[in-house]
């Protein structure tokens, strides 16, 4: 799981490049098993950057896409109890048991805004800057979604059935201060399909 996180903490740390899209999901499948997939969307610029080390661009499965994009798949299956016992394993993610057979999860999104906004010294204040890196954001985003039998309480778009709780965050609007961004994605749920 911790390859899985570090994935995903990738998410929180590159956006400079924008041009990408991550679409994330944990199923809750039963009282201590959760399944992770995060699929990331790479434009052809971003992947050439991601590359032009010599290192892989994922860990994962790679696809090549027709249009010059790739995608990395990766996968987790494992237990709850293995992220409870070790916090730097879900560095990012929370998950806790509650009362009654429930596990509530969240994503911490607090430092989010100010991952994708450039310092200072990198044109962070200026305004042609910022404006550029809007317009590479434009309809890219992270998309996380939790589901289990069924979702008790979320902070995010509940599903017609009830059993997956969303958040789409549009990478343009974390270039606006004034972003409605919750400062975690919650979700309580009971585990199951």
């Amino acid at each position: 799981m911790r390859r899985f996180l570090s994935a995903l903490s990738l998410v929180f740390i590159v956006p400079l490049a924008a041009c990408f899209d991550v679409d994330m999901s944990v199923n809750v499948v039963d009282d201590n098993t959760a399944e992770a997939t995060m699929v990331m969307t790479a434009s052809p610029e971003f992947y050439a950057m991601m590359t032009s080390s010599g290192e892989a661009f994922c860990e994962g499965e790679e696809t090549a896409l027709d249009d010059g994009s790739h995608t990395c798949t990766e996968t987790f299956s494992g237990s709850i109890d293995e992220v409870l016992d070790n916090p730097d394993m879900g560095e990012g993610m929370t998950f806790e048991r509650r009362d009654g057979g429930l596990v509530f999860i969240s994503f911490d999104l607090g430092d989010l805004s100010d991952e994708v906004t450039p310092p200072a010294e990198a044109g962070g204040d200026d305004e042609d800057m910022r404006q550029m890196m809007r317009a590479a954001f434009v309809g890219h985003h992270i998309k996380l979604s939790i589901s289990g039998a069924e979702i008790v309480e979320t902070n995010g778009t509940l599903s017609d059935d009830g059993k997956t709780a969303q958040l789409v965050i549009p990478l343009e609007g974390l270039m606006d201060e004034t972003s409605d961004l919750p400062a975690g994605f919650d979700v309580l749920l009971k585990p199951g399909t």
